[in-house]
């Protein structure tokens, strides 16, 4: 766990080991699945600052590589940021580990959206499609992009993904980072502690324009994601209108889900700083 205020490190907590056998650190890379939604998202956000992705345009399926029904030609990255394009769910799909995002992604779109499209509906396979965009717009692997434009202006290294196996100072994911490879931008991630609250500490207004309601969920205490799959949970916080934030990941299955894990350590965090206002209630709902 690493919890920043005003930029500075406030608390730092770890446990457990890393594959090589050394001590974790609050800088050992884990498995942190959906919160790589909020890294994706946040590289969504630079890169339409930047002029390379206009978050409102539809979405050029196409040149991703990308074969797609002609009922998603005018879905945008918007729409997919906020899960109200349409995309299937396909929750049962998600860990076979037989085939990466790229390949997943078109039996996804091989149908018209869903007529849940202009609601909430969460599915990784937005943000697996949004991973593929930034990769079309930066011609940089996923990884590659968010480190350049979220780790590099920080001084920071060592994010990278679960789809090239996990390296020795990672703290392990035993039950094999390959089930998670269709994920993509939605779970593939591997990163610190550390680095996902400096990174989310250095959020800017211009961010704030695109990292939105109901991509991002948010409750009484500020706005974030939770990550849950079998074996690795993870929480990453803003409080304070971006004082404060903390990342808790978990390498096991207690808390069970990164929800979970939100419940404990915000709360906790939230009473030292004087502004507790009990458990969590956090939406879209």
């Amino acid at each position: 766990m690493t919890v920043i205020r005003d930029r500075r490190v406030a608390l730092l907590r770890a446990s457990g080991a890393t594959i090589d056998g050394a001590a974790a650190t609050s800088d050992s890379p884990m498995v942190i699945a959906s919160v790589s939604k909020l890294l994706t998202a946040l590289v969504i956000a630079r890169l339409d600052q930047a002029g390379l992705i206009d978050v409102d345009a539809p979405v050029p399926w196409s040149e991703i590589a990308t074969a797609a029904h002609p009922g998603w030609a005018d879905a945008t990255p918007r729409e997919l940021l906020a899960h109200t394009s349409g995309m299937p769910v396909a929750r049962s799909a998600w860990f076979d580990g037989a085939i990466d995002c790229a390949t997943f992604v078109p039996w996804l779109l091989d149908g018209p959206p869903s007529s849940t499209r202009g609601g909430w509906t969460y599915s990784n396979g937005n943000y697996c499609a949004l991973g593929l965009l930034v990769e079309h717009s930066t011609g940089l692997p996923l990884d590659e992009a968010a480190q350049a434009l979220l780790l590099d202006p920080l001084g920071l290294t060592g994010i990278h993904l679960s789809t090239d196996g996990q390296l020795p100072s990672d703290v392990e994911y035993r039950l094999g980072v390959e089930r998670l490879s269709r994920l993509g931008g939605a779970g593939t991630f591997i990163v610190s502690t550390d680095d996902i609250a400096s990174v989310l500490a250095a959020v800017t207004t211009a961010d704030l324009e695109v990292l939105t309601w109901p991509g991002l969920i948010v409750d009484q205490y500020g706005w974030g994601h939770t990550g849950s799959v079998d074996g690795a949970t993870a929480c990453a916080w803003v409080l304070e209108g971006g004082r404060t934030v903390v990342a808790a990941t978990v390498a096991g299955g207690s808390p069970s889900t990164g929800g979970a894990v939100c419940d404990r350590v915000v709360p906790a965090i939230a009473d030292d700083l004087g502004i507790g206002r009990g458990r969590p209630d956090r939406s879209p709902r």
